[in-house]
């Protein structure tokens, strides 16, 4: 048996409610504690397959990609985590059915007035009444291809990475065409091998500018307020645009009015924009004065010409406002439903190249007032569709490169018809996907393609 003193060791104080007042009680139970609940943490392990320790894990991720402070701007820079991107081909939903039935239309009712414009004049100059329209189809099928696959591969996270290359490559086609372009009817405009590889730099231009200011818009968006951004925003529409209004005013015009709608979107003071409107005007009316001021530059006083024939076209019938008078009598001539598809007189060498600016004057002499309205709803449709697929585009660049590739066309759209109807000054601006060309078809069908892409990522049906 113990003696007193082992008794006295090993036996624990217990106080007369039976709690222990040594500390060693309470140092054992402790311990047995952490060892239950050591021991329920491994059989949840087990049991789970590890699924605590995916958690701990995630939770550890989760917290090393906390947001960090730019150096320089004090933008908020995201490191790269693991969660799925939006642009993802998965993601992927249904592209707008609106916009690819309007796009189509458009281009087959441009076909048929296009074939039907030209072929007394292909006939007595080229000795083939259908060459152009052979060329126009051979530039839908191409225009076509370029759609659906810029609507099927392309990436906006992509494109975004390479917009400031497609700038860069704009402004340098913008340039070379002063310096080696070819010369059609006193306008160089174009560039190309031979005949019929040529394209349009302006065309280019109108898309690049597009992709690039939606880029630094977004990408300046926490301080796109202050007038050092504005400053470096109009430094970048104002290159391509200035380049290309020597040769074209009016797609220089275009170029501009498109990046400053891209700027409003992206919240720029109003302030700075009034400006920037009263700078572009100052701008234009240089253009169109300094022929009279510079003697280098008399060659383009036929602008000034232009604007005084407007004011009074059939003073100047027999000179700069032949064009707007006879376009005059093409729309005025074809009443509610027209002469009927192929009957335009004004066609037969009053109007020269019917097919190209001033084919909707060819539109409503043939088909009235009722084709005239026909294109204007089915460019309503498309602007109307562009705007939904903008307003539920899944991130900003891409509704902004939406809204610009959509205001860029109706602007366009609604230029031309001004221009037939005598409603703005003549000016060299084509009716998309309808007048005859190459590379203005083609760089309008990659635009739709993208706006097809970022419609099938749509946060929300837009159909």
């Amino acid at each position: 048996m113990p003696n007193e003193r082992e008794r006295t060791r090993f036996t624990p104080l217990v106080t007369p409610n039976g709690s222990d007042r040594s500390g060693s009680g309470r140092r054992s139970r402790t311990a047995r504690s952490r060892r239950t609940t050591a021991g329920s943490r491994t059989s949840s392990r087990q049991v789970s397959g590890g699924s605590s320790y995916q958690r701990t894990s995630s939770a550890r991720s989760a917290s090393a990609a906390k947001t960090t402070r730019g150096r320089r701007t004090g933008r908020v820079i995201r490191k790269k985590s693991n969660e799925p991107k939006i642009y993802a081909f998965s993601n992927r939903g249904e592209a707008n059915f609106n916009i690819i039935a309007v796009t189509i239309l458009l281009m087959v009712f441009g076909v048929v007035m296009v074939t039907s414009s030209s072929y007394y004049y292909a006939y007595n100059t080229i000795g083939d009444s259908l060459y152009f329209f052979r060329r126009q189809m051979i530039w839908l099928v191409v225009g076509l291809i370029a759609m659906l696959l810029v609507m099927a591969l392309a990436r906006m996270d992509w494109i975004r990475k390479w917009s400031v290359v497609i700038y860069l490559a704009s402004v340098f086609f913008c340039v070379l065409v002063l310096l080696i372009g070819n010369n059609v009817n006193g306008s160089t405009r174009w560039l190309g091998i031979g005949d019929f590889i040529t394209f349009q730099p302006s065309e280019f231009a109108k898309l690049a500018i597009v992709l690039y200011v939606s880029h630094q818009v977004d990408l300046h968006r926490d301080d796109i307020t202050k007038i050092q951004t504005f400053v470096l925003l109009l430094a970048v529409i104002a290159i391509p645009a200035g380049l290309v209004a020597i040769e074209n005013l009016t797609s220089g015009v275009i170029i501009a009015a498109v990046g400053v709608l891209i700027m409003y979107m992206g919240g720029v003071s109003y302030k700075h924009l009034l400006m920037a409107l009263l700078a572009g005007g100052l701008v234009i009316g240089l253009f169109l004065l300094a022929p009279f001021i510079v003697p280098s530059l008399k060659e383009y006083t036929y602008r000034l010409l232009r604007v005084q024939a407007w004011l009074d076209p059939f003073q100047y019938a027999l000179d700069d406002g032949y064009q707007t008078v006879q376009s005059l009598y093409a729309v005025g001539s074809g009443g509610l439903f027209g002469r009927g598809l192929g009957q335009s007189i004004q066609k037969l060498g009053f109007i020269p190249e019917a097919y190209n600016d001033i084919i909707f004057a060819i539109i409503c002499e043939e088909m009235g007032l009722f084709g005239a309205a026909l294109v204007v709803l089915l460019f309503g449709i498309f602007t109307w569709n562009g705007v939904k697929v903008s307003l539920s585009a899944p991130d900003r660049f891409s509704s902004f490169v939406c809204a610009g590739i959509v205001g860029q066309i109706s602007l366009q759209a609604i230029l031309n018809i001004a221009v037939n109807t005598n409603l703005i000054p003549t000016t060299g601006v084509s009716l998309p996907f309808i007048s005859y060309g190459g590379s203005s078809m083609l760089f309008l069908m990659a635009s739709v393609g993208l706006i097809l892409n970022i419609s099938s990522y749509n946060k929300r049906k837009t159909a």
